[in-house]
């Protein structure tokens, strides 16, 4: 299996899934919008964009609809894949990624969220979901084979993951 597709399996349908689930937070971020239509609406989409890929067989995607967006991907190494899906306003996400197989991706929709994941050795899977507003999510993950998943709806809430091995 490919590595595009091992990451669409274990981290985005899953993901997809529980957002989909999740009660929208605000009606009034609007997602059928044209491309001229969203530049009106959200201004510069890329304005705080920054993606670092110093790896062999890297991906590295920062996808923003809003205003105010930060998105910060690193990566060190080989065969690793970062994500990260906004949309809303103020949002602040990173990934950090040394070794090999590694996967991660985050997704927020919403207002002043703040997500970071930092992964150091191989085979690792993380996922963040935040849909709402302030809320605040870390996975930190050493070794290898580890995997975690959160997945936050609402205002004001905070989850710290860690995993050693």
């Amino acid at each position: 299996m490919k590595s595009s597709q091992r990451i669409a399996r274990d981290l985005l349908l899953p993901l997809c899934l529980a957002l989909l689930a999740a009660p929208a937070s605000h009606a009034d971020i609007q997602t059928d919008l044209a491309p001229s239509e969203l530049a009106k609406a959200y201004g510069d989409l890329s304005a705080l964009t920054h993606a670092n890929a110093s790896a062999q067989g890297a991906l590295a995607v920062i996808q923003q609809n809003g205003q105010d967006m930060a998105g910060r991907i690193a990566q060190k190494g080989a065969e690793l894949e970062a994500y990260i899906i906004q949309s809303g306003y103020a949002n602040s996400a990173s990934i950090e990624q040394i070794g090999l197989g590694n996967a991660a991706l985050i997704s927020q929709d919403g207002f002043g969220n703040d997500a970071h994941i930092e992964q150091f050795g191989s085979d690792n899977r993380a996922a963040i979901a935040q849909q709402g507003s302030s809320n605040r999510a870390l996975i930190e993950q050493t070794g290898s084979g580890h995997s975690s998943n959160v997945s936050q709806s609402g205002r004001g809430l905070t989850v710290v993951v860690r995993q050693y091995r």
